[in-house]
């Protein structure tokens, strides 16, 4: 039974919505302005025929052949058909609202607000969602567009949106100028080929019936979800910290534009949280730019940059930072293919920095991508990167207290050491014990378990454990280590002081110098050899100058272990690398302005030219009869055995290794067993006692 026209058409006006009288005010303008012989009134007769039942039309109110399937729109309609459009469009709108309160009417009644959009930019947004999210304002838009030569597809053709709108096309071609707001919010996009886009997320929102919120920015553009954490939990970036927190201070309360701080360094050195932690000790909010598409998803650099440019809009500046996380993508196009990429466009991003309105922190893992114009217009960037070993262990101690966890000094350097990593990585694991009330162990364990799986499974190299103990009577050196750190504790002492320490292993030589820079109150950055040498051409050159830095910026004490392996002897190189890092080395050694040290069992092999770069050197040596004697009492709480003696390359080390392995067999050992072990430790070694060219301290 087919329903009364009169039924069909109140069932109609029940589901008016926005997209209803935009499609019929936009079918009204067109038939007001073309001939009934153009193709576009052909076009108008298709489309009153396809939207007829949602129009509530009875089928005697529709044009003779408007909806037949494949209809020519290459020619016009007769006059009796054309004055049945008329009339169908009265009908079709007799009785309905003037206005309809709906999800995307409000979205541009708030986004209208919110960007002073003129009268005519907000009905050209209304057309383009609306063309987006309602099956009849595309297909009139689309049929009309085909007639003029275009394309299905939401085209920026002032033409057609004056036709539509009934407004000036030079007026509408305005609107869609650069830099007018609807292009330079964000909220409209448009492509190489003219094709017009709307912002996904609030197509998204619209089509979810998600009604504007009071602050709505939250709802398009996404919520930062890093915490702040306390501030000195970054002092290890020290003053370059407190320059940033000034900067954003004063373009706050001064209203500056194309203010950027770009924060960059390997992934886990906590570039997100530092950012949410500056921008809490200024008092601003910080607000994330499109961290995720409309479906949660990856966003494109196409929708990032339209946030960006929308974020400036909707964000108060007084107030307000913006956070861009992971840069790298608006600077990158992927391109089909594996490993593939090309640079955008350049001049567009450099315009876009200088015309920033609200302060963004940018954050990055490999600031190439961004290339040197784009550093250039920084107003600042400052580097992050993991933090010393003595900073790290105060960190947990400081967040244990936080979290109501009590952590023992040697417990926080244990865990500290376990992984080196960035504040954010403590205060996550810290947060985890917590909630399980557990205790040190516990933090161990969560670590462990982050460590492996940062790592893909396999545990990371733990930094080294630092179990030397400085015991002055078991240090045999060929100066008086006690006179010469008084002379380095003097009130105007010099602090750029360079030592070399040679010796065999177990010496005593790093365990001296942790000791002097502990008496002189500086932490202790520790680089291995490992640590600096890279297979890669330059690497190894931009790791020793960073080495370098980051002691500069830690205020530490900084030490070469296997320095050896950085300042080989140059006439003895085969490979041209093999010169450049040690003359990078040497750059260094000369300019370094704090304490260094440089420690080596192999010192005739070190570059001869090194060895005028060091003020102090020292040899630390075997231990003599009376120390052996003296170190076996205190190890084993023993008499030294007949026989001690005769080993003549002992070193407090392998007193240390003896007694550890002494425990593993369980209980003590008897003075003959230890002998033994001892005398295995010894095997292939060759005393020596000369010097490499040792002169007596300088400071003396």
């Amino acid at each position: 039974m087919t329903a009364s026209p009169d039924r069909r058409r109140a069932s109609a006006h029940s589901l008016c919505t926005g997209g209803t009288l935009l499609a019929l005010a936009c079918a009204r303008n067109v038939y007001t302005a073309i001939d009934r012989r153009s193709p576009e009134a052909g076009a108008l007769a298709t489309w009153l025929g396809q939207s007829a039942t949602a129009f509530g039309l009875p089928d005697s109110a529709l044009p003779s052949d408007g909806d037949e399937p494949g209809r020519s729109r290459r020619r016009g309609v007769n006059l009796q058909d054309w004055r049945k459009i008329r009339l169908a469009l009265n009908l079709a709108v007799a009785d309905l609202p003037s206005t309809v309160d709906s999800p995307a009417e409000r979205w541009i009644a708030a986004i209208g607000k919110a960007l002073r959009l003129d009268p005519l930019a907000k009905r050209i947004l209304a057309l383009a969602i609306h063309y987006k999210v309602d099956q009849r304002v595309e297909r009139l838009f689309d049929g009309i567009s085909a007639c003029r030569g275009g394309h299905s597809m939401l085209h920026r053709d002032a033409g057609l949106f004056g036709l539509l709108l009934d407004e000036p096309t030079a007026e509408v071609a305005a609107q869609f100028s650069a830099h007018a707001k609807l292009l330079a919010s964000g909220l409209l996009h448009l492509d190489e080929h003219g094709q017009l886009s709307v912002l996904d997320r609030l197509q998204s929102l619209i089509r979810q019936d998600v009604l504007p919120a009071a602050d709505f920015y939250d709802q398009v553009l996404g919520s930062i979800e890093a915490d702040p954490l306390p501030w000195d939990s970054f002092a290890h970036l020290g003053r370059e910290a407190e320059i940033a927190v000034s900067l954003l201070q004063a373009t706050l309360a001064g209203g500056e534009t194309g203010v950027s701080i770009l924060l960059y360094g390997p992934p886990g050195t906590g570039k997100t949280s530092f950012a949410a932690t500056l921008a809490a000790r200024v008092g601003a909010r910080l607000r994330p730019i499109c961290e995720a598409d409309e479906r949660g998803g990856e966003p494109s650099r196409s929708e990032r940059l339209a946030g960006l440019r929308l974020a400036q809009r909707l964000a108060t500046p007084a107030d307000t930072v913006l956070l861009f996380d992971e840069a790298e993508d608006i600077f990158v196009n992927a391109k089909p293919g594996i490993g593939t990429h090309t640079t955008s466009s350049r001049v567009f991003i450099h315009r876009l920095l200088e015309r920033l309105t609200v302060p963004v922190i940018w954050t990055a893992n490999d600031i190439e991508v961004l290339g040197p114009a784009v550093l250039r217009r920084m107003t600042m960037c400052l580097e992050l990167k993991v933090p010393n070993l003595a900073t790290r262990t105060l960190l947990w101690r400081r967040m244990g207290e936080a979290e109501g966890i009590a952590l023992k000094e040697a417990d926080a350097a244990r865990l500290a050491r376990l992984v080196p990593a960035a504040p954010a990585v403590a205060a996550a694991s810290l947060r985890a014990t917590r909630l399980v009330g557990g205790d040190a162990e516990t933090a161990r364990l969560i670590v462990e378990g982050i460590a492996r799986a940062v790592q893909g499974g396999g545990m990371p190299a733990p930094e080294k454990e630092p179990n030397e103990i400085y015991d002055p009577t078991l240090v045999n050196a060929d100066q008086d280590l006690a006179a010469l750190t008084a002379d380095l504790l003097r009130p105007n002492a010099p602090r750029a002081i360079s030592f070399l320490l040679s010796g065999p292993p177990g010496a005593g030589k790093s365990a001296w110098v942790r000791h002097l820079a502990g008496r002189m109150g500086m932490p202790v950055l520790n680089k291995r050899a490992s640590d600096l040498l890279d297979p890669f051409v330059g690497r190894t050159e931009q790791n020793i100058a960073g080495a370098f830095a980051e002691a500069r910026e830690a205020q530490a004490f900084l030490v070469f272990d296997e320095a050896d392996s950085l300042l080989l002897e140059r006439a003895d190189a085969v490979r041209s690398w093999e010169i450049s890092q040690v003359n990078e080395m040497l750059t260094w050694m000369e300019g370094h302005t704090l304490p260094f040290a440089c420690t080596t069992n192999l010192a005739e092999r070190l570059d001869r030219a090194s060895l005028r770069r060091f003020l102090v050197k020292l040899r630390f040596d075997w231990l003599t009869t009376a120390q052996a004697r003296l170190a076996f009492r205190r190890f084993f709480g023993l008499a030294a055995p007949c026989g001690l003696e005769d080993l003549r390359t002992l070193t407090p080390a392998d007193f240390a290794l003896v007694r550890r392995r002494a425990a593993v067999r369980g209980g003590g050992a008897e003075p003959d067993v230890l002998l033994r072990l001892l005398a295995a430790e010894c095997e292939g070694r060759v005393g020596r006692r000369g010097r490499v060219g040792f002169v007596a301290s300088e400071l003396r």
